[in-house]
């Protein structure tokens, strides 16, 4: 057996009107169900099987349903349903999977006809749209090379400058790419940073523990407050997440001077928590989440009731991994959000400031650190970028397989 061919997914096997939770193990010669205990419950050897089909649920569920040459039948639903669908089908006919399009069927019934066929031209340019002109594609593909280079273009600019020796910083008009390109602006910066009396790890390790633990708190609190409000009804359900939605019309300054106010009457002012519970309270992740979750179908929730799984199984292990892109859109703007707070007016103690606080005093420092600053503007926008970077691909992977409805 080749490990390569081996998909294995988490699911529920219905046999003799009972539902048997394990895993769904399929090769190149048959697909094996094991339950919990890690014990083979049912065998299915390819060779016996009369039909195959699939049923997908929307997100990575699907149901599998399996008909045997003896009339017996077998259902299961696992969370990587296609997987295992295309798996098996791949090989229970032991032959590989053969495509045909509508012009080679048609192509063959006229050759069984005895007719002549002409061969059919192969383009250099392979058209996706058959309504549209080869033309129209190139112009298409001409605007959106343009419209990304102007999105690209600050970016490009910005590490050009930071690349870029002082005399080419001052140059009139100024140049998109340095000519002499250095690294003598970050090294100045290391030495700027250390120079304070406060080490620069600190400000570093203030930044990534307020980031890191502000963007699991607002995720966990947001996801969780967003099911109960999506999926299950209950007195001023709607009155609360109208006053979220309103919330939303308020940005930043203007809810700084209440939440000043109430940080400090917690006396929290001067600690982490004036700028980790703020984030726990944003209203855009509750938003998003909340919106998500009611594309959720209420039967896959009411079938894990069935199965015995409680609230907290249920919203961990179902709910979260099909409302993916939701969350990872909501780490993008926490991480966003935080990494770039200076917390400057609830945070006094030089010890507790963040590492962008603290470049934004260096940038502060007049002419002669223009190169420095320019280092810093990249420093400071280069995490957030790279967590987007990270996360964009698995976003549009799981948009395109999480559209579930009821």
């Amino acid at each position: 057996m080749s490990e390569f061919n081996k998909i294995k997914s988490n699911g529920t096997l219905t046999l003799n009107k009972k539902k048997i939770k394990g895993c769904m193990v399929s090769n190149e010669t048959e697909a094996v169900f094991y339950n919990k205990k890690n014990e083979a419950v049912l065998t299915i050897p390819y060779t016996e099987l009369k039909q195959l089909s699939n049923i997908r649920h929307g997100g990575l569920s699907s149901t599998v349903t399996a008909k045997m040459k003896d009339d017996s039948e077998y259902s299961f639903l696992l969370i990587e349903g296609q997987k295992v669908y295309n798996n098996m089908d791949k090989f229970w006919l032991n032959k590989p999977l053969q495509n045909y399009s509508r012009a080679d069927e048609l192509r063959r019934l006229a050759e069984l006809r005895g007719e002549k066929v002409q061969k059919v031209k192969k383009h250099v340019i392979k058209r996706r749209h058959p309504n549209r002109s080869i033309g129209g594609d190139i112009g298409i593909y001409v605007m959106l090379a343009l419209v990304g280079l102007m999105m690209a273009f600050p970016l490009i600019f910005a590490v050009g400058s930071a690349l870029k020796p002082l005399d080419e910083l001052f140059r009139f008009p100024p140049t998109i790419l340095p000519q002499h390109p250095t690294l003598d602006n970050f090294s100045d910066l290391l030495v700027t940073m250390g120079q304070s009396w406060v080490p620069f790890s600190r400000y570093l390790t203030n930044t990534v523990a307020i980031t890191f633990f502000g963007t699991f708190g607002h995720l966990i609190i947001a996801s969780m407050a967003a099911f109960v409000l999506a999926k299950y009804d209950f007195p001023g359900g709607k009155v609360f997440f109208n006053i979220v939605v309103t919330a939303l019309m308020f940005s930043g300054y203007v809810t700084g001077i209440p939440n000043y106010v109430i940080m400090s009457k917690l006396k929290m002012i001067d600690t982490y928590w004036a700028l980790l519970l703020p984030a726990f309270a944003a209203p855009i992740g509750l938003f998003m989440m909340k919106q998500f979750m009611e594309g959720l179908p209420t039967a896959l929730i009411e079938a894990a009731h069935i199965d015995g799984a409680g609230e907290f199984r249920i919203f961990w292990s179902i709910v979260m991994p099909n409302v993916k892109p939701a969350w990872l859109t909501v780490i993008i703007f926490s991480v966003q959000s935080l990494w770039n707070n200076s917390a400057a007016t609830v945070i006094y103690s030089e010890a507790k400031k963040t590492l962008v606080y603290a470049l934004q005093q260096i940038q502060a420092g007049g002419i002669a650190r223009t190169g420095q600053a320019a280092a810093v503007t990249v420093v400071v926008m280069a995490v957030p970028i790279i967590i987007f970077v990270l996360s964009q691909s698995q976003i549009l992977e799981t948009m395109a397989s999480s559209g579930i409805k009821d």
